[in-house]
Formats: C-alpha cells, sequence, structure tokens
C-alpha cells in the first residue's frame, strides 16, 4: 500500500450520509406503514412536487428529485396504477406530457404531511438551528460539488 493509511469507511462523510439515508429510508416506510400509507419515499417526493406545482412534465419531476428517466417512469407509473396522480397532454404541445396529482393523491399527500411533525421532533433530537442551518449548507455544498463536472 506504498505507506498510505488504508481508507476506513467509517470515516467517510459519503459512507455515512448513504447510511443516513438508508436509515431515514426505513424510518419513513415504518412510520407510512405503521399509519397504513402505501408509498415509498420516492413516490412521496413525487407526490410532493406535485402538490406543491401540479402539470409538471415527467422530465422536470425526474430533475426535481434526482431521478433518472426509468425511475421517474416506473414511480409515475405506480403513483397512475393507485389513482394518486394522472397523466394528461401537455396544452402546448401534444406530443408531451403533464402529470397532475389527483384528489386522490392530494388527500393522501395531506393525511402523510400531517403525520410527520410528529416524528419530527425525535428524528431531529440533539439538532439545534445552528447545526441544521450548518447541515444545508454543507450538503448543498457537497451536492454542488458532485455535480460540477469540470
Amino acid at each position: 500500500m506504498n505507506g498510505e493509511r488504508p481508507i476506513r469507511i467509517d470515516d467517510s462523510i459519503v459512507y455515512r450520509l448513504w447510511r443516513a439515508a438508508r436509515a431515514q429510508r426505513r424510518h419513513f416506510l415504518r412510520l407510512a406503514a405503521r399509519h397504513g400509507i402505501d408509498l415509498t419515499p420516492e413516490q412521496w417526493f413525487v407526490l410532493n412536487k406535485l402538490r406543491q406545482e401540479d402539470g409538471r412534465n415527467p422530465s422536470a419531476l425526474a430533475d426535481a428529485i434526482f431521478a433518472d428517466r426509468p425511475n421517474i417512469t416506473r414511480l409515475l407509473r405506480g403513483l397512475e396504477r393507485k389513482g394518486l396522480v394522472a397523466r394528461r397532454p401537455d396544452p402546448d404541445d401534444g406530443r408531451r406530457q403533464r402529470m397532475h396529482i389527483t384528489v386522490e393523491g392530494v388527500a393522501l399527500h395531506d393525511r402523510f404531511a400531517a403525520i410527520v411533525p410528529q416524528t419530527r421532533a425525535a428524528v431531529f433530537a440533539g439538532i439545534d438551528d445552528d447545526l441544521m442551518d450548518a447541515l444545508h449548507r454543507g450538503l448543498a455544498r457537497l451536492e454542488a460539488n458532485l455535480n460540477d463536472d469540470s
């Protein structure tokens, strides 16, 4: 190893981020199941984005939740099967589609959104506003660095 210290994955911020993301996913799925909600985090992200701005096209949704084309297609089909979103032609370009949250999708979104604050205190225990701001800034900087292709 040429005298170099081996990389300890436990010391890697990327590894810690991956572990935190996995733990968050498990937490989300348990919370949803406990309340009888059949939704993945990725599906929640799509519903949330459409609740904020209905009528986005699939590409815009993919960009908004950092999904690739096959994943956004799979996510949207699953949400359509559940009756939570509907695909309609783009009024400006009939070759394109727009995604719309349905009445059922709004109801499920709002039901889950009402549950989230109940667990927020436990999830973010010990993280004060200064640390939360630092986390936001640090993660935004890390994401920008990782997306910089130069």
